[in-house]
């Protein structure tokens, strides 16, 4: 039984194949089986050589190639010519060179006589005027530097520009505290102002002449 029902199947799916292909002749017509048929290769295009022709045309390229030549030329005779020799410079007479000699010598001891001679640039007198820089104020002065410089740290703290000046006063070192300096003296007295009225210091300043 198995051996007939393989059978079967065998011959079913080779009837199927027939049918495919046989199926394509049976539907179409007659023409289009007839195309099908005659159908013919069609005939290779005809190309045409193509002819590259060159950028530079040869006669000038020639040319070109002549002139090169001839330079060429031109630069190896160039090369190949002597050199003139340049005559020796003539020696100068020694007898002037020997007189250049003293009136050298002549000269320098002038010159070091003239700058003997310069007159001194003349001192400053004492009563001279100062040249103002500025003003700053003096909010205390200390003798003991440690106090000086915690002011000015907390002046600095507060957006002040502190800064300790020393000096000797009947034989005593003091510790200043300035703020400043300013360009104009009404600025200096603002800043006097300002720290007198700031709670935090309550400071009394004194404005003074700011000279480096």
């Amino acid at each position: 039984m198995e051996k007939r029902t393989r059978q079967r199947i065998t011959g079913v799916v080779l009837l199927l194949i027939l049918a495919a292909v046989l199926s394509p002749l049976v539907f179409r017509s007659p023409e289009q089986i007839r195309t099908a048929l005659n159908m013919e290769i069609p005939p290779a295009p005809d190309y045409q050589a193509v002819v590259v022709e060159p950028v530079i045309e040869e006669e000038v390229e020639a040319a070109a190639r002549e002139r090169l030549v001839t330079d060429r030329e031109d630069v190896i005779a160039e090369a190949g010519e002597p050199v003139a020799e340049q005559p020796d410079p003539e020696p100068e007479a020694p007898e002037e060179a020997q007189d250049e000699v003293p009136e050298r010598v002549e000269t320098a001891k002038k010159d070091g006589l003239r700058t003997l001679t310069t007159p001194p640039t003349p001192a400053r007198q004492p009563g001279d005027d100062p040249i103002l820089a500025g003003f700053v104020v003096q909010v205390g002065s200390y003798s003991q530097q440690d106090s000086a410089t915690g002011l000015v740290e907390r002046l600095k703290n507060a957006g002040y520009r502190a800064y300790t000046e020393s000096d000797t006063q009947n034989g005593k070192l003091l510790h200043r505290v300035m703020v400043g300096p300013e360009i104009r003296k009404e600025d200096a007295e603002q800043t006097r102002q300002r720290l007198a009225d700031d709670s935090r210091f309550n400071l009394k300043g004194l404005v003074r002449i700011y000279a480096p």
